[in-house]
């Protein structure tokens, strides 16, 4: 009779304790998850008939730790917008909020997307912040809704 009670208990506190854990880790969890998420389907080139929209996950950890650079072209090619933007969970809403961020001397950063092993090398002094962004994935994956520091929103079509 004593083992069995003292299983019991055992299992109980052992239970207890991964209740606990699971607690304490849950938000964060909940904000990684969040942003993996939101990183990982928004990514890809998108197209209208304005131009292209560039969307990709990159490593500036000087700069902020969750980041995707964004670059827009117009229908000739040339880039219109290049940004970095900071992605985090807010809690209060429930939803990832994007924070841009513009590069303090633009000639410098120059071909970032063919060469992004250069935003590991990006400081703090290089980028200013530049307002909110909205980038909308649209339920089916194929569009996206986007707007950044003020812009008017634009529709994009994924290219597959």
């Amino acid at each position: 009779m004593k083992s069995t009670w003292w299983t019991m208990r055992t299992i109980g506190a052992i239970l207890a304790v991964a209740t606990l854990a699971g607690a304490c880790v849950s938000p964060e969890m909940k904000r990684k998850a969040a942003i993996d998420e939101f990183l990982q389907k928004t990514s890809g080139d998108f197209h209208n008939e304005k131009g292209e929209l560039f969307l990709v996950p990159v490593v500036a950890r000087m700069v902020a730790y969750d980041t995707m650079y964004v670059e827009k072209r117009d229908a000739s090619g040339n880039v219109t917008t290049a940004r970095l933007v900071s992605v985090d969970y807010s809690p209060k809403s429930d939803k990832v909020v994007q924070q841009a961020m513009a590069f303090t001397t633009e000639g410098q950063w120059r071909n970032l997307r063919e060469n992004p092993e250069l935003f590991t090398a990006l400081l703090p002094k290089d980028v200013r912040p530049a307002g909110s962004c909205n980038i909308t994935l649209a339920e089916d994956g194929n569009s996206v809704s986007y707007s950044c520091s003020g812009s008017p929103p634009e529709s994009f079509q994924r290219r597959h």
